[in-house]
């Protein structure tokens, strides 16, 4: 009697797509840059460089020349909520892949030489921020709508932060993010869930992927004003208190996301950049944690066309609620309908799905609960939404131009 098949551990997901031709992979472990101890914020983003750089007996050299092999599409990257590696390639280097990413995950090396340059690397890439004021203004909206909280810290840390970084400290670091239910891997494509488990039993996967705890989210709804000299537009966010991660109410959110300032339809792209010419784009977008979330407006402008555009925002704001139309909201729908399904075409659109379905609302995505949940949101419920979220009284706001030019938004 043949022996029964083992089951996958909890923590790793295997999607069978037979007869395709590229696979999507990637590892997510459930600790990001919030949950670095606040002395050594930008931890784990160090940490996310560093496993691409030279891991499992690869040298830097010969670590790229397998990216490169592979198809250059590996990618490492931070979040506030998570870190991870990805890849996606040809069916044929499946081993191959799933061999790379396991290695980047646990055996990056802290040599020191590593570290000193990674840390150059990120010093610029601070600078960078701190030089533009898109971004600026980007980290502040945060910190205006959630005041200290971990989720509004950085992703890249400090100045003060980085230089307490060594590798003694980060490979200590390390070790934290490789806890057993600290972790998900997920792999799509036409492969056998039997030997991807196998391939990847160096990982911790054997209890389900369980994030750690954060400080309880509380909105603050303040304003903050970062006028500088030497800037020639001002760059704006409003925000708006909006909904966690796993809301049931994120799909009528994002057609209202949709409706208010995404897309080339969206109110305000229509009457702040098309019928009233006063800058270049303006945009909404969610921004979603697992303890809350926010609604965000951003756009820049010449300072003496801030006044009017912020008005004219506000008159968007307040009218959504009462006369959006069946036709917007069904242009909202169809297009994010089309949207899913090119996700669904991809594996690597796939991957992310599945993850963040488990992740979010802990069960697998399943496409059709997806489409019904998108065809069953109504205008009425989509008003509501705005009614209970678009409130100027709850709105956060962070400015940044030259001195004087932006009037007072909160």
């Amino acid at each position: 009697m043949s022996r029964p098949e083992a089951p996958n551990p909890p923590a790793l997901l295997v999607q069978p797509v037979p007869g395709r031709r590229t696979i999507a992979a990637g590892i997510w472990i459930t600790r990001g840059a919030a949950h670095d101890p606040s002395s050594l914020a930008g931890a784990t983003h160090l940490v996310e460089h560093l496993t691409l750089r030279s891991c499992g007996g690869r040298s830097r050299h010969s670590l790229a020349l397998a990216i490169d092999r592979l198809g250059g599409e590996v990618d490492a990257w931070t979040s506030s909520e998570l870190m991870g590696v990805s890849i996606n390639t040809t069916v044929d280097a499946v081993d191959e892949a799933l061999d790379l990413i396991v290695d980047a995950v646990t055996s990056p090396t802290f040599a020191p030489d590593d570290v000193a340059l990674e840390l150059r690397v990120t010093q610029a890439e601070l600078e960078l921020v701190e030089d533009d004021p898109a971004d600026q203004v980007e980290e502040a909206m945060l910190r205006a709508a959630w005041g200290r909280h971990p989720l509004a810290r950085p992703v890249i840390g400090t100045r003060e932060s980085l230089a307490r970084l060594t590798p003694v400290n980060l490979r200590r670091h390390h070790q934290t993010l490789l806890r057993p239910g600290g972790m998900l891997a997920a792999v799509v494509g036409d492969v056998e869930p039997a030997a991807v488990a196998a391939r990847l039993a160096r990982l911790p996967l054997a209890l389900p992927a369980q994030p750690p705890p954060l400080p309880a989210l509380r909105w603050r709804g303040s304003h903050l004003d970062l006028s500088r000299e030497g800037t020639e537009q001002v760059h704006a966010r409003l925000g708006f208190e909006a909904l966690a991660a796993g809301d049931p109410r994120v799909t009528a959110l994002v057609i209202l996301n949709r409706c208010l300032g995404d897309g080339a339809a969206s109110r305000l792209f229509q009457r702040l950049r098309e019928d009233e010419g006063l800058t270049y784009d303006v945009w909404s977008g969610p921004v979603l944690r697992r303890l809350g979330g926010l609604l965000e407006i951003g756009w820049a402008c010449a300072p003496a066309a801030f006044a009017d555009a912020l008005r004219l925002i506000r008159e968007e704001l307040a009218r959504i609620a009462r006369d959006l139309e069946d036709g917007e909201v069904e242009a909202a729908r169809e297009g994010l309908a089309r949207g899913l399904e090119m996700d669904l075409e991809s594996p690597g659109g796939l991957c992310t799905l599945d993850v963040g379905e488990v992740l979010d609302r802990g069960r697998r995505f399943d496409p059709e609960a997806a489409r019904r949940e998108l065809a069953a949101v109504t205008v009425a419920e989509v008003r509501d939404l705005a009614a209970e979220l678009l409130r100027p009284e709850r709105m956060a706001s962070a400015v940044s131009g030259p001195e004087g030019a932006a009037i007072r938004v909160a």
